[in-house]
């Protein structure tokens, strides 16, 4: 099944964020005013929509709609991490119809006086396969203190909206070629100091060429995708190892220990010690 909606307007952006539940657990049951969607980046959630069960493993979705009651009906088998985002629409429709391609999404191209409509078609249920996707998720529900961060939310999320929408044409544009090229050698040489020259000597193209296509694609330059990997990893070592800060940070690829605290309380809002106090309290 599909929820599709005509676009623009496009879908607000509300709230987000990354959540645990532990083994044993289950998602408490509501009928909500907005849509709910869930990704999860590791484990397993068991989830019911109206009667309708969704089984939703390690890098799968659900979005849950609005006025329908929805719950977990089993626990989960281990501790399960997932992120979240409500976000509301004008109206919409639940349909079987599947997009083949651009033709089939717009609805109204764009004149002089009038601009192009779309509508949209994203499967309720389904596994996120581009480069990135997860990453820009994490990137939209990451809370920073600057005025314009929630536009920025909006905006990325519209962004991310479509690249979902991409995916399921399966219509890989050259950026996103650039840009999962790119981040496949951030994740094999995160360890190393980072060199923009390097990456771009391994690719055979321009530097400013693969950052257009990374910041198109994810929304992130290379620098900020090789801290956003970074932290990401050392997060999950303070979470499953009793290891020093400074260890940790050498073993992601930062040597200077106070700066990746910075980069560490810019990113999370905390610095890793109280990251890990926080963890293993919950």
């Amino acid at each position: 099944m599909y929820i599709s909606f005509s676009v623009p307007p496009f879908p607000v952006f509300i709230k987000g964020g990354q959540a645990m539940f532990r083994k044993g657990m289950k998602h408490f049951r509501r009928t909500f005013s907005v849509f709910d969607f869930l990704y999860v980046q590791k484990g397993t959630l068991h989830m019911t929509e109206q009667k309708e069960t969704f089984v939703v493993r390690e890098g799968e979705y659900v979005i849950l709609r609005p006025g329908f009651e929805h719950y977990g009906h089993e626990p989960c088998e281990e501790d399960t991490h997932f992120i979240w985002i409500h976000f509301s629409l004008p109206q919409y429709d639940r349909v079987e119809k599947e997009p083949y391609g651009w033709g089939d999404i717009i609805e109204r191209e764009a004149t002089y006086v009038d601009y192009a409509q779309y509508r949209l078609f994203i499967p309720q249920y389904g596994k996120l396969k581009q480069a990135g996707m997860e990453s820009m998720l994490q990137h939209i529900v990451r809370e920073q203190q600057t005025p314009d961060h929630s536009l920025t939310q909006q905006l990325l999320f519209a962004q991310w909206i479509v690249q979902l929408q991409k995916q399921t044409l399966h219509i890989p544009t050259a950026a996103e070629h650039v840009c999962a090229e790119a981040m496949e050698y951030i994740h094999q040489h995160y360890r190393e100091p980072f060199n923009m020259e390097h990456l771009a000597y391994a690719l055979r193209l321009h530097p400013d060429y693969i950052s257009r296509c990374m910041q198109k694609t994810i929304g992130m330059s290379a620098l900020q995708y090789v801290n956003d990997y970074r932290i990401n990893i050392a997060k999950k070592k303070l979470a499953a190892t009793n290891e020093t800060i400074a260890a940790i940070a050498k073993q992601v690829g930062f040597e200077d220990g106070a700066y990746f605290s910075r980069v560490f309380k810019k990113m999370e809002g905390m610095t890793p010690s109280e990251y890990r106090r926080f963890i293993q309290r919950t």
